[in-house]
């Protein structure tokens, strides 16, 4: 396999035990750990702390690959954090641990209105751990992974008959991909939108919500934070 480690500007040897990837705007929810040692790349954003590496990625395109470089670190878990839209009984705010994800990554198959993707799992060692040591109150879903916010509308009965219950755009890329490099991963989310609402661009929240989901992420956050410190 292609090692794009160099290309992507990081820096194996300084790879910690456990990865966190999460979007760029979400980096600085983990400042709990202390002072980390920044790496500002064209692609993404590493902060290396004393148990953990945070990689804060600019493209989610480029999530996989990424997960994909960690083959020959010092990694063994890998933990995927971010928002996602909402469907079904779940709220805004909420928080989410994926226990299986469906790939429709693929626009033109969702054009074509397939119905049958592939499936990735988390794994359940370090996912039956993680929630064995946490205090807060995260639900475990379903979730569809697709790159077409329009798309994702025409398949709500799909959802429905399913029982999906989070969409977002990296996962079944995270999972199958530190499945193929032997690593462990869990995905977590904080919901910021719901498919039940008219359109994806119209979603205003009050300012409870906006105040929940502040609250959420960070909360979300912290509690990686302390799965990691206790858990080396």
């Amino acid at each position: 396999m292609l090692d794009l480690s160099l290309n992507l500007g990081i820096n194996l040897k300084e790879i910690k035990k456990t990865c966190v990837i999460c979007p760029v705007a979400d980096h600085s929810l983990f400042e709990k750990l202390g002072k980390p040692k920044r790496n500002n790349l064209f692609f993404a954003k590493i902060m290396n702390y004393k148990d953990v590496t945070v990689i804060s990625t600019k493209n989610n395109f480029l999530v996989g690959d990424i997960v994909l470089c960690l083959k020959n670190s010092a990694c063994e878990n890998i933990i995927l954090f971010g928002s996602c839209g909402g469907v079904g009984d779940v709220k805004i705010a909420d928080k989410l641990i994926v226990k299986k994800t469906f790939n429709f990554e693929s626009f033109s198959e969702m054009l074509e209105m397939k119905r049958n993707p592939d499936s990735y799992y988390p794994s359940t060692i370090l996912l039956e751990n993680f929630l064995s040591k946490t205090k807060q109150d995260i639900i475990q879903v379903k979730c569809v992974t697709s790159n077409s916010i329009v798309l994702q509308r025409t398949y709500k009965d799909w959802f429905d008959k399913n029982k999906i219950n989070a969409i977002d755009m990296e996962c079944s890329s995270v999972f199958s991909a530190a499945s193929a490099i032997n690593k462990k991963a869990i995905a977590l989310f904080y919901v910021t939108d719901h498919i039940s609402e008219a359109s994806p661009f119209e979603t205003e929240l009050d300012e409870k919500q906006r105040t929940q989901l502040l609250n959420t992420r960070q909360e979300l956050a912290d509690s990686i934070c302390d799965f990691v410190s206790n858990n080396g």
